[in-house]
């Protein structure tokens, strides 16, 4: 089956589907960047107070256990609540050994403040060491302000400040505490807020900085992001994958059906598909493969028919004559026959002999026809004067037997390729079943003509006709009437021997079913032409 739209190649649809690959992961992945981006940009690490707020009211209540703590600290976080007289009245999970005193606590950085902590380290003109802990917010135009600075050197001695009431001198863990920090690994703040027995408590928080993977975390989300993306590019190839695998699947499939159905003998089970251009035409051309392949199947069987008739159409026309010979000879040999009719009975047994020998000469020809590597000997001849030339010599048997010749001939020479012996015997042949089945005075007609590039033969007769049941026939092996094999009078190979002779020169004969000009009976044969000689 041909498709009458331009179908898109195999080799584009892996193009066109590559680029809509391509494009759709570069958009994710674009986005991805863009997400990324954002989140380094604006760091949720530090906006973990957020989260914080959200459980306020649980800490207010005094219901601790709800806090999710991985969930906001991250794993290995753990926080403390202290009361207003600095005792621990709730420890999580990693708390056990926490404890801060008063003032250290006071010097912890509050959650709910909007504040941040930068701290940048340098050296100064006199070659010491100097930290600078600044404190951040912003303002509504998303402008950093500086609320203070504090500068303390090597030894955590504070030597410039603008907060009140500080102190001059820390230790490192005091020094770590007022910046945010908790020993190494850990951001630390606090959470001031009234309970419902109307005392100030402070919770206080560590958060795991090298494995924080709170809900707010940069690092966290921006991991999920990857991840994220890794599985839909692999969803994305295996996509890719099944759509080009589906594509060339299905027309598989169906050859593949359609092959089986062919091996069991539905030869005549085409493919109906539409896809790929490639596939589409593969399809087309086992349909015709198949369409083929089932007329050869049926011309097969047709000629395996045809050759079971003629064998049994020889061996009928051999057993008539050697029939009546063999009986004829067995009532010489017994001495049956008297002395007056011997002389009749041996000349039946030669004119059988006669008609049998014709016969099987005939079928001698039909089968040199039939063999594959029969040619013709074909030259170039003007057709014109070899017709003139074969009525001439048949002109007196024709008129002795009664029958008169109507000849049209033209003087302008026409050339075709022709074996002239076989092409005699076509004349021969259907001149012969004019004389057996016609009486006297019946005319013959022959009138040859140039027609385009072929050279155009009439050969006819106005005698009794041919059946109609006959005329369809009348070219294959054996078409005779039964009441024709009573005797030996034709074998029926005349005509086929004919259409075989003028095929091999890529000629074509047919009988015409009207009648022309009186004439009951006409072959035309159409030979094609070659250039004259100049």
């Amino acid at each position: 089956m041909r498709t009458s739209r331009k179908s898109l190649g195999f080799f584009g649809i892996i193009v066109r589907n590559f680029i809509i690959f391509s494009v759709v992961v570069l958009v994710v992945l674009i986005i991805a960047l863009i997400v990324g981006l954002i989140i380094v940009f604006y760091d949720f690490t530090n906006d973990y107070f957020l989260a914080v707020n959200d459980y306020k009211d649980y800490f207010i209540e005094g219901d601790y256990e709800y806090f999710d703590r991985e969930r906001v600290l991250g794993q290995g976080g753990y926080f403390a609540v202290f009361d207003e007289n600095n005792n621990i009245i709730y420890r999580s999970e990693e708390a056990e050994t926490f404890n801060l005193s008063e003032e250290q606590i006071e010097l912890i950085p509050k959650i709910d403040t909007g504040v941040t902590i930068s701290k940048t380290e340098y050296v100064g003109l006199d070659d010491n060491k100097y930290t600078i802990v600044s404190y951040e917010t912003m303002d509504d135009d998303s402008d950093t302000i500086i609320i203070s600075n504090i500068i303390a050197d090597d030894n955590f001695n504070i030597v410039f400040t603008d907060m009140p009431n500080i102190k001059k001198q820390f230790s490192e863990f005091d020094f770590n505490l007022l910046t945010g920090k908790y020993k190494e690994i850990y951001e630390i703040s606090k959470l001031s807020y009234t309970g419902i027995d109307g005392q100030i408590n402070n919770a206080v928080f560590c958060i795991n900085i090298e494995d924080f993977n709170g809900f707010f975390s940069s690092p966290r989300i921006i991991k999920y992001i990857v991840y994220a993306y890794i599985i839909f590019f692999i969803f994305a190839v295996l996509l890719f994958f099944k759509s080009l695998y589906k594509k060339a699947k299905e027309p598989l499939d169906i050859l593949n059906d359609a092959i089986e159905s062919f091996a069991e003998g539905k030869t005549n089970k085409l493919i109906e598909y539409k896809g790929p251009r490639e596939f589409e035409e593969i399809c087309h051309n086992f349909n015709d493969m198949a369409t083929k392949l089932n007329e050869a199947e049926k011309k097969r069987v047709a000629a395996e028919q045809q050759k079971q008739k003629m064998l049994a159409d020889i061996s009928h026309d051999l057993k008539t004559p050697i029939t009546v010979i063999k009986g004829y000879a067995k009532a010489i040999t017994d001495k049956k026959v008297v002395d007056e009719e011997l002389g009749e009975y041996l000349n039946t047994i030669y004119k059988k002999s006669n008609s049998l020998a014709e016969l099987i000469n005939t079928f001698s020809e039909y089968s040199k026809l039939e063999r594959p590597d029969f040619k013709i000997k074909a030259v170039k001849t003007n057709i014109c004067e070899f017709a003139r030339n074969y009525f001439i010599e048949k002109y007196n048997e024709l008129e002795f037997l009664g029958f008169e010749l109507d000849i049209q001939i033209p003087d302008q020479g026409i050339f075709c390729m022709l074996d002239v012996f076989e092409m005699k015997r076509v004349f021969e042949n259907i001149i012969s079943n004019t004389v057996k089945y016609n009486e006297k005075g019946t005319i013959i007609s022959f009138v040859l003509e140039k027609r385009k590039a072929n050279c155009v033969i009439r050969i006819g007769d106005n005698g009794v006709g041919i059946p109609d049941e006959l005329k369809k026939i009348i070219f294959n092996p054996f078409s005779v009437g039964d009441a024709s094999r009573s005797e030996v009078k034709s074998s029926g190979l005349g005509m086929a021997i004919v259409k075989k002779i003028v095929d091999s020169h890529m000629g074509d004969i047919k009988l015409l079913h009207e009648q022309i000009d009186g004439f009951s009976v006409i072959y035309e044969i159409t030979l094609p032409l070659i250039e004259e000689e100049k």
